[in-house]
């Protein structure tokens, strides 16, 4: 008997949501990705079961819907909902000199636990 090794429960993707927000159809995106091992192409009703979180997405899997999604080498942006900005995209966009000012208020809400 094989076992398997993973989380009790997925990490929550945005398949569906960045699909949608570059406009793509499940088609779409499918014929965007490159052919399976097994010399098939990816059709609508994989990208179903993937937005669905009826199948995994393996690394590979989710490396190439990254490349087709325009994240490049990224996938951990599927991670991410695309109506909000990631922590890195907003200090990355933040001036050099606010930096500071941004970890020192982040690490105070840390150590308070505050939320707000």
């Amino acid at each position: 008997m094989v076992t398997r090794i993973g989380p009790k429960k997925p990490f929550r993707h945005f398949l569906r949501e960045w699909r949608v927000a570059r406009g793509l159809t499940q088609q779409q995106l499918a014929d965007l990705l490159p052919v399976g091992e097994d010399g098939k192409q990816t059709g609508k009703d994989q990208i179903s079961r993937w937005e669905s979180g009826k199948r995994d997405m393996t690394m590979s899997v989710q490396a190439a819907l990254a490349e087709a999604l325009g994240f490049g080498e990224d996938p951990g942006k599927l991670f991410h909902d695309p109506e909000q900005p990631s922590i890195d995209d907003l200090l990355r966009s933040a001036p050099p000199e606010r930096r500071r000012d941004i970890f020192v208020v982040v690490e105070a809400m840390l150590r308070t636990g505050t939320d707000g």
